[in-house]
């Protein structure tokens, strides 16, 4: 044991002894570079390395360049991107609102038109908005916002700024149905404004009405306007129509010659498939 503890110390004592050594030498190899860091030699080799790691120095600055470039980039996509979006939803947002101004435009241009027609009929008037309607035109019916609680009865004739619609067949407490002008069901009396010739106007499946009951005596031609007489038809009108009011224009004339009677096509003045807003005529 105490050959062994002999042999541990002198192992010891050597690696003691190296480390000096090392640590003098390094000491003395840096006391030297530093005595002689101003001689040719040194600044030579001092050169010569600086100059063989410049390469390197620049490629290192060119790709920490690149990779702030880079990120730089990317910042400005996301930035560009952001901007996009909200210009994007501004864009949106001022469509939305430039779409309800030309709406608000339009509502006023026809509530305008509608109280210039109630001020011309001698009758108290309701405006309503059309609510539904059937779009294949196979019902020639529409409903109206408006109903009993506003005074609507059955009978009561419904107007556009554009001339007659037809007439309330039935009604509830906030709605009407309307039978149009076009329904078979519709009859009104009328009269061809120059010649002042007379008939009755008479719906039919599509989109034009017939004038019966002219006498071949009465001039009638095409592109006449026809008005209403204000006349009641026996029961077939359980409200008078007020006169005066623009039904259509003549399109086309069926003549019989045998007959002491024609017929003229007439186009309705009123488009009933864009009809929004209507008038009530509380005629009764």
């Amino acid at each position: 044991m105490a050959a062994l503890g002999r042999v541990r110390t002198e192992r010891s004592r050597r690696n003691d002894s190296g480390v000096l050594r090392q640590f003098t030498l390094l000491f003395v190899i840096a006391l030297a570079l530093l005595v002689a860091r101003n001689t040719s030699p040194v600044r030579d080799a001092s050169t010569a390395v600086t100059a063989a790691l410049v390469p390197f120095e620049r490629a290192l600055a060119q790709l920490g360049t690149g990779i702030g470039s880079f990120g730089e980039s990317i910042s400005e996509i996301q930035r560009l991107r952001a901007d996009n979006a909200r210009m994007r939803g501004e864009i949106d947002q001022l469509t939305i609102e430039n779409v309800r101004l030309r709406e608000r435009a339009i509502a006023a241009q026809q509530a305008t038109k509608l109280e210039a027609v109630a001020r011309a009929i001698p009758f108290e008037t309701v405006a309503a908005p059309v609510i539904a309607r059937d779009p294949s035109g196979v019902l020639q019916t529409v409903m109206i916002g408006a109903g009993t609680d506003q005074g609507v009865k059955v009978g009561h004739v419904i107007v556009s700024d554009q001339g007659v619609v037809g007439r309330v067949s039935e009604v509830g407490p906030s709605y009407g149905k309307v039978l149009l002008l076009t329904d078979p069901a519709s009859t009104v009396s009328a009269i061809v404004q120059g010649s002042r010739a007379t008939g009755i106007v008479r719906g039919q499946y599509g989109d034009t009405l017939v004038m019966e009951w002219i006498l071949q005596t009465e001039q009638v031609a095409v592109d006449d306007v026809v008005i209403t007489a204000g006349l009641a038809i026996g029961d077939d009108l359980r409200s008078l129509y007020p006169k005066g009011l623009v039904i259509g224009t003549v399109v086309a004339l069926d003549r019989a010659e045998n007959a002491a009677y024609k017929r003229a096509i007439v186009l309705p003045a009123v488009d009933l498939r864009r009809l929004e807003h209507v008038l009530v005529v509380k005629t009764s």
